[in-house]
């Protein structure tokens, strides 16, 4: 069995996810992971498929050549190996929620006091909103902290300081999900 990376784009529009998914449907290909997004018009979806054993990558190949014909998004494909699909998931263990004043430098900020923790986003979004007094800024982040969750909150309260932007940062706890 072939696992396969599917990165998609394309211009916006009702129908996209279902015509990725019945592609996959026709090579009998079982999407195991995926995330998708509409940025400003433009679709993206990033995907990981399991082949069954009777599919070849040739086919694969013909079946995102005639997706890509059919729907004018751009597909590309990468195989990833044994070793990396056995790599174990890290689940999230915080969310973080950053909003304030646009400015540069908001997710460097952010994203630096993290990594110097040594703690793992596992997913990231941003987004831009017009109001009254100005351009606010939304950031919603998902981590791994795993045993530096302690270090986590005084981290952001210190990059909120400095950037001037309030950081909200909330444990996941599994009575929750």
């Amino acid at each position: 069995m072939s696992s396969v990376l599917l990165s998609i784009s394309g211009h916006d529009r009702p129908g996209i996810v279902r015509d990725v998914a019945e592609a996959m449907l026709h090579l009998k290909a079982n999407i195991e992971d995926s995330s998708m997004t509409a940025l400003r018009g433009r679709f993206t979806m990033m995907m990981i498929v399991c082949l069954p054993e009777e599919a070849t990558l040739a086919e694969l190949k013909a079946a995102l050549a005639g997706l890509e014909q059919r729907t004018r998004l751009t597909v590309q494909s990468q195989l990833i190996s044994d070793e990396e699909m056995a790599v174990e998931v890290q689940e999230p263990d915080y969310v973080i929620t950053v909003h304030g004043a646009d400015r540069v430098g908001i997710v460097h900020a952010v994203t630096d006091a993290l990594a110097e923790l040594g703690v793992t986003i596992v997913d990231l979004s941003t987004r831009t909103r017009a109001s009254d007094q100005g351009d606010i800024y939304m950031m919603a982040l998902e981590v791994h902290a795993g045993g530096q969750g302690d270090a986590v909150r005084p981290a952001m309260q210190s990059v909120a300081e400095k950037m001037a932007v309030d950081i909200d940062v909330h444990e996941l706890d599994d009575a929750l999900l």
